[in-house]
């Protein structure tokens, strides 16, 4: 019986498993038929790499790529064209005015000079060394360098001055440039965008802080360091303010809500929502006529 058994227990062995149910997807299959076609394994992942995969990534990268200035002439648009009022944009870390400059010839090209006002705000004596573990670099230990990034602060006072009347450049840090003045002006001109680019996790709260009674709900918040500094980690950096925030730093009626229109590919951009607030913006009347019944039309998917 042992030798029978253990020739039963070896066709069993050898028969090959069922194959399990597998409905590959029409690119899976014109994989496997380009495979069959070619020689070699080394042929075939040659042209996988450099003439399918390759192609693939640089035309995702091209359309959802997020690129930061896209969203500026967005909410420009969008709030231009919506709401009644005076508006402003607001940096935080302007250095030597590169994203600044792009920002007033923005309102500029839209024809919003006389409706948006764009405050910079920056020490223009570089990166302060860190005062927080918060800002650290955990994965590389590569962190910013006390002075770097620092900005010629004549040049830029005089190039907007030349070029440019709707410009507002706060020389500080944050604590000391976001005067009782400056904030009181955001009563008339109501934030609509707040450009956040100090890199810090302390100094994005700092501003975070000082802004939360100037905000009107939909204000658009701009982190540009929110998914660079390790990863997005919500344990370092931008991100970490982010994530406290929505979860009670600055109340727990105050939450940043990720659009997605506006970030694509990132989780840099955010709106801004405090459940209690009355600061809104005043809303473009529109015809109500133009709310009308989606009539019935037929019964397939199609409009």
């Amino acid at each position: 019986m042992t030798p029978l058994g253990g020739q039963l227990l070896s066709r069993t062995r050898a028969e090959p498993a069922a194959a399990y149910p597998a409905n590959p997807s029409p690119f899976i299959r014109l994989l496997a038929i380009l495979a069959r076609l070619m020689p070699g394994d080394y042929l075939r992942t040659f042209v996988y790499l450099n003439l399918i995969e390759a192609p693939r990534r640089l035309l995702r990268q091209g359309l959802t790529t997020f690129y930061r200035m896209d969203h500026i002439y967005a909410v420009l648009r969008e709030f231009s064209g919506y709401y009644h009022g005076k508006f402003s944009i607001l940096e935080f870390g302007t250095s030597d005015g590169y994203s600044f400059t792009k920002m007033l010839f923005a309102t500029r090209y839209l024809k919003l000079e006389d409706r948006v006002v764009v405050h910079g705000f920056d020490s223009f004596e570089g990166m302060p060394p860190a005062a927080d573990g918060r800002d650290r670099n955990i994965v590389d230990g590569v962190d910013w360098v006390e002075g770097e990034y620092r900005g010629r602060y004549a040049d830029l006072v005089a190039y907007c001055d030349r070029h440019y009347r709707n410009h507002r450049i706060h020389r500080g840090y944050f604590e000391d440039s976001l005067t009782p003045e400056v904030l009181e002006s955001l009563q008339e001109h109501r934030p609509i965008l707040v450009w956040i680019d100090c890199d810090y996790y302390s100094s994005a709260r700092t501003v975070m802080e000082r802004l939360l009674p100037y905000l009107p709900n939909g204000c658009v918040i701009y982190f540009d360091e929110a998914d660079a500094l390790n990863f997005g980690s919500r344990f370092t950096g931008e991100m970490r303010l982010i994530h406290e925030i929505n979860h009670g730093l600055l109340g727990d009626d105050v939450e940043l809500i990720p659009d997605l229109k506006l970030s694509l590919d990132s989780k840099r951009v955010y709106r801004f929502v405090r459940f209690n607030s009355e600061l809104r913006f005043d809303p473009v009347e529109r015809d109500c006529a133009a709310h009308f019944v989606h009539h019935r039309t037929n019964d397939s998917p199609l409009p």
